[in-house]
């Protein structure tokens, strides 16, 4: 059996492309292995992800207790000085910080029930032969005429037909805290500048809190074991630690976070969505909003079999890459403390320049 179209990865852009493409009627083939139940990291979502949600008809997830709205967000940027951004000034509303594995799970759950056939597994060998894909997982070998590349960072399909971007190697350190205490702590997001690179605090709608740190993977960066206590070194971080009784509960996990993008997005027989399509710095806020556009979009052209569609999903990437960089630069130049630092000197040279993406 060749399978009209199979999406290649978990994650929210494959969630979301399976879910739309299930209820177009289209009962997409999902290969995508289920991870440990586990914390994680990257749980804001922009509130201009909830136009898109509603479309898709899963905005009524966001409003389950695990996740919160961020009325409150602090940051020591360009100074010492805390700035604070209050969500009632934002025309679009507040964002919300997601427990994202809960809510990655409820959209899993809700692409299944539409239809989306779910195998359980990684794809260990992809080939193309006689007009169709050859997949082969542990569980098989499935065919389709059409994927959806999902798989994250490594773009499994996309970077093995198109060519592969990066404007930085920025990379995070991420821990989870937890506190003793009743009392809740206050709901704030915190963002603080040093010369290594900077930090990221959020507290969660379950009373704990991540902290991230980020730098460049080829300088130096903290160690593992001593990660909680710079946190507390921080000025800001550290008080709002201190002050709610907070403490280290859970390993220290190093991820990838770097700017990268594959163009042109599209080929023969594949689309990129979500990070596999371009991936952004953290400080954008734009992953999230960006895999449910981009699953949203491309999904919608492959239902209506509109050549031209693709095309223009390809060419709004390319550009949505352009536009990420020269605000990237225009972000990171605000900060002027540590001219000498290789990671902020970095980030005040002139911008990349993304190339567009070409037709098929």
């Amino acid at each position: 059996m060749i399978h009209e179209v199979a999406v290649l990865g978990g994650g929210i852009a494959g969630a979301a492309a399976a879910l739309h493409l299930a209820r177009a009627g289209k009962r997409p083939v999902w290969i995508a292995k289920r991870r440990a139940d586990a914390f994680k990291p990257g749980e804001h979502l922009s509130a201009a992800a909830i136009p898109l949600l509603k479309e898709l008809g899963s905005d009524a997830l966001l409003r389950a207790e695990v996740h919160r709205l961020a009325h409150s967000t602090y940051s020591a940027w360009g100074s010492a000085a805390l700035v604070a951004r209050d969500a009632i000034l934002q025309l679009d509303g507040p964002p919300v910080v997601l427990d994202r594995t809960a809510f990655e799970a409820a959209l899993t759950a809700q692409a299944i029930a539409a239809g989306a056939q779910r195998i359980d597994a990684d794809v260990s060998e992809l080939a193309v032969a006689e007009g169709h894909w050859r997949l082969t997982t542990r569980a098989g070998e499935t065919r389709a005429s059409f994927l959806f590349d999902a798989t994250g960072r490594k773009a499994l399909v996309a970077a093995r037909f198109a060519r592969r971007f990066a404007a930085d190697r920025l990379g995070c350190q991420c821990v989870l805290f937890s506190r003793a205490g009743s009392d809740a702590p206050r709901p704030v997001t915190l963002i603080e500048a040093e010369a290594r690179g900077w930090w990221y605090l959020s507290a969660l709608a379950d009373g704990r809190a991540v902290v991230n740190f980020y730098t460049d993977t080829d300088l130096p960066a903290v160690e593992n074991a001593e990660l909680a206590a710079e946190a507390f070194a921080r000025p800001a971080l550290g008080a709002y630690l201190a002050e709610y009784g907070f403490a280290p509960s859970g390993p220290v996990r190093r991820i990838a976070t770097n700017s990268t993008w594959i163009a042109p997005a599209i080929g023969e027989g594949w689309v990129a969505i979500g990070d596999a399509a371009a991936a952004f710095d953290p400080l954008s806020s734009h992953g999230m909003t960006t895999a449910l556009w981009s699953a949203l979009q491309a999904a919608s052209a492959f239902v209506a079999q509109d050549r031209a569609a693709m095309q223009t999903y390809a060419q709004s990437v390319a550009k949505g890459v352009q536009d990420y960089l020269n605000a990237r630069r225009e972000v990171y130049g605000r900060e002027t403390r540590w001219p000498e630092s290789p990671f902020w000197a970095r980030r005040h040279l002139e911008p990349e320049t993304a190339p567009l993406a070409q037709a098929l």
